[in-house]
C-alpha cells in the first residue's frame, strides 16, 4: 500500500494539483522526463482510481450563490435511508459519511440564508431519522499549505521523514 506513487508520481501529482490544464509536455520538462512518460503515468494513475477527475474552481460568491457545510445526526435507520433521500435535492453538492458527532456532513448550495433555513425546516428535518442538523455558512476560502494530502502519503504513509 505505502508503494503506489513513486518520487515521479508524487511530482506529477503536485504539478497538475496546482494546474490540472497544465499541458503533459510542459509537466515531462520541469521534471525532466518525456510527455509520453507523464501520460502513462497519469493514465495509470487514472485506471488506479488515484486520479478521480478534474475540477474546476469555481468563486460561488461571485455569481450570486451562498455555500454551506450541513452536518446531520440521524437516528433509527441506516445512513443509507437519508444519502437515498438527498440524493433528490439539487441544491446538495458532494455527501460525506463521516466519524464523529454527526453522521453526514454535505456541501449545500443556496442564493440566501433564508432559503437555505427554508430547505432545513420544510425538507430536511422531515426526512425519516434526521435529528439535529449543524450549519457553518462557508464566507471565503484560503490555501493555508500546498499539497498537504500528499505531505501527508509521502511523510507518514510511505515513511519518507
Amino acid at each position: 500500500m505505502t508503494d503506489i506513487l513513486d518520487h515521479r508520481d508524487i511530482e506529477i501529482l503536485k504539478s497538475m494539483k496546482s494546474d490540472s490544464r497544465k499541458p503533459m509536455g510542459t509537466v515531462g520538462e520541469n521534471q525532466g522526463i518525456s510527455k509520453a512518460t507523464v501520460s502513462r503515468r497519469v493514465a495509470r494513475m487514472e485506471e488506479e482510481g488515484i486520479i478521480r477527475g478534474y475540477c474546476l474552481d469555481i468563486d460561488y460568491g461571485k455569481i450570486g450563490v451562498m455555500k454551506s457545510l450541513v452536518a446531520v445526526q440521524i437516528m433509527g435507520v441506516p445512513v443509507s435511508v437519508v444519502l437515498e433521500n438527498l440524493k433528490d435535492q439539487k441544491e446538495i453538492g458532494y455527501v460525506y459519511k463521516s466519524f464523529g458527532d454527526h453522521h453526514i456532513v454535505f456541501e449545500m448550495y443556496t442564493k440566501n440564508v433564508d432559503d437555505l433555513y427554508e430547505f432545513i425546516q420544510a425538507k430536511l428535518l422531515k426526512m425519516p431519522a434526521v435529528r439535529n442538523v449543524e450549519v457553518d455558512i462557508l464566507v471565503e476560502r484560503s490555501s493555508v499549505n500546498d499539497n498537504p494530502e500528499i505531505f501527508v502519503y509521502e511523510t507518514k504513509v510511505k515513511g519518507k521523514e
